[in-house]
């Protein structure tokens, strides 16, 4: 396959040196054989279903043309949901979570993608994929830090609770990240969120931010601010 840069090209390479047509490679790829030709023809966009299926028959590696479908397809296109999120998906069940970071950062500049990369991570954490929830969770942090919404609390929340773990130094590095959005996390979090860092204040032996924030937490409970969170 030398010579060839795209898929399309990878493609038509193989059908040519196999000596097949393009409605016998549609046959064994399970693809219409005119939507395969509109396809190699560039008329229309790629699915990461139909590359699947298409690398499979070309005796590749599950996701071997990630790379440069995230080039041609994402980068050099305008992807709707109903692509990206299904190439994300598939990117997180074969742990190709550096094609899912370059995916993810492509689009950030598209704001309207950012609830459903939301919501895709908490699909992830359900499913305990974290570390590719994490990278979404980063993202999205990454893209509302400027704002003050209840979205970027919980995505700092999950990543705080992600970068907790028996060392000392990082978990203090963790909390002073995380303090600042406390406040800003939907009333069913709160509660477990503050216990969270009150314990660690006093696993450092901070006891001065330890009474600081248990002070406040019972403030909000008082004035019924906070309700109790299974999380």
């Amino acid at each position: 396959m030398k010579g060839t840069t795209t898929i399309r090209g990878e493609i038509e390479h193989f059908i040519k040196e196999r000596g097949l047509t393009i409605n016998q490679f549609a046959r064994a790829t399970g693809i219409n054989s005119g939507t395969l030709s509109s396809i190699i023809n560039g008329r229309r966009p790629l699915s990461v279903k139909q590359l699947d299926q298409i690398t499979s028959v070309m005796g590749l590696e599950e996701g071997h043309f990630f790379e440069r479908y995230i080039e041609e397809c994402i980068f050099h296109s305008t992807p709707d949901w109903r692509r990206l999120g299904p190439f994300l998906y598939r990117c997180m069940e074969l742990d190709k979570l550096d094609c899912l970071d370059t995916a993810v950062r492509m689009t950030l500049d598209n704001t309207t993608y950012l609830p459903m990369l939301y919501e895709l991570a908490e699909t992830f954490v359900q499913e305990a994929k974290y570390k590719a929830a994490m990278l979404l969770y980063e993202c999205v942090a990454e893209s509302e830090k400027y704002q003050h919404s209840e979205r970027l609390a919980l995505c700092q929340y999950r990543l705080f609770n992600h970068r907790i773990e028996n060392n000392q130094e990082s978990n203090g590095q963790a909390v002073v990240l995380f303090e600042p959005y406390l406040e800003r996390l939907n009333e069913a979090y709160q509660l477990g969120a503050y216990l969270r860092v009150i314990n660690i204040y006093s696993s450092l032996n901070q006891w001065d931010n330890a009474q600081r924030l248990a002070k406040r937490m019972g403030e909000r409970l008082e004035n019924n601010m906070i309700t109790v969170s299974i999380f």
